[in-house]
């Protein structure tokens, strides 16, 4: 196994990620004229000086060919639509070698942990997650709670089963979502060990309450955020990007922050 190169994807420990993904998951519904456009997108995680921009392996083929040396790129390489209500399942839809040939820095694969199908998520994601690392590549790992048998997808015992789980199965990031509950979700960082915790950003918040959000978060002992919504759908993607930057690699308070949005 090569040495795994994640240092590209931190600043001094900490990472701030700009999530594009969605419009396979979501569809459009979550784009307006501007961001549905992915070069709009890629310019703010360029710009913004983002640890890495993620997505789909067709935006990575059509758009960030030209920008390869400008921002690290993670090739998700699973998916789905929100279309037909079936299993929860994320089949893969990229090859790792696909990914490292469109110049990826590092690999994402949705894990839905409790779905009915989760023996055989578990054995697909075993072997990316080999694969990958044979080339060297960090694994980031979308760990979601999901399906019939999971009565709670934020309970801290749910999330931090999901943290251990990721841990176990040798990802390298794992990108999760925060319950809002701060001293609770310690434990679900102490439960992802030695595997970086990376918060996903969530819908879109108010302003302060989003700033209040990375704060809490912040101070459970996360790496950082993958970060989508919240920023491009943002009237000033530019201004919330400082804001956020500010908090999660200078532990600026609230109220500083909020200045970079005046």
């Amino acid at each position: 196994m090569k040495r795994i190169k994640i240092d590209k994807l931190f600043t001094e420990e900490k990472t701030m990620m700009l999530a594009y993904d969605h419009g396979l998951e979501h569809g459009p519904i979550d784009f307006n004229a501007d961001d549905v456009d992915p070069e709009y997108v890629i310019y703010i995680a360029i710009n913004g000086g983002y640890n890495a921009f993620i997505c789909q392996k067709g935006i990575a083929e059509k758009y960030h060919e030209n920008y390869r040396k400008k921002i690290p790129l993670i090739v998700k390489l699973n998916g789905k639509s929100n279309i037909p209500r079936i299993f929860p399942i994320s089949r893969q839809l990229c090859s790792v070698k696909k990914a490292v040939d469109l110049g990826a820095d590092a690999v994402g694969y949705t894990v839905y942990v409790g779905s009915p199908l989760e023996p055989k998520i578990f054995e697909d994601f075993g072997k990316i997650q080999e694969e990958a690392h044979d080339y060297g590549l960090p694994v980031v790992a979308w760990m979601y709670p999901r399906g019939r048998f999971v009565s709670n997808e934020t309970s801290t015992s749910m999330l931090s089963y999901a943290a251990r789980i990721g841990l176990e199965l040798g990802a390298d990031i794992l990108k999760i979502k925060y319950n809002g509950k701060k001293e609770e979700f310690k434990w679900v960082v102490k439960c992802a060990g030695k595997a970086r915790v990376a918060v996903a950003g969530g819908s879109k918040l108010p302003d302060i309450d989003l700033l209040k959000r990375v704060k809490d978060m912040m101070e459970t002992g996360i790496s950082g955020m993958a970060i989508g919504r919240n920023i491009w759908q943002h009237k000033n993607p530019m201004k919330m990007t400082a804001a956020v930057k500010s908090i999660i690699f200078e532990d600026a308070e609230v109220k500083e922050a909020m200045e970079y949005l005046k």
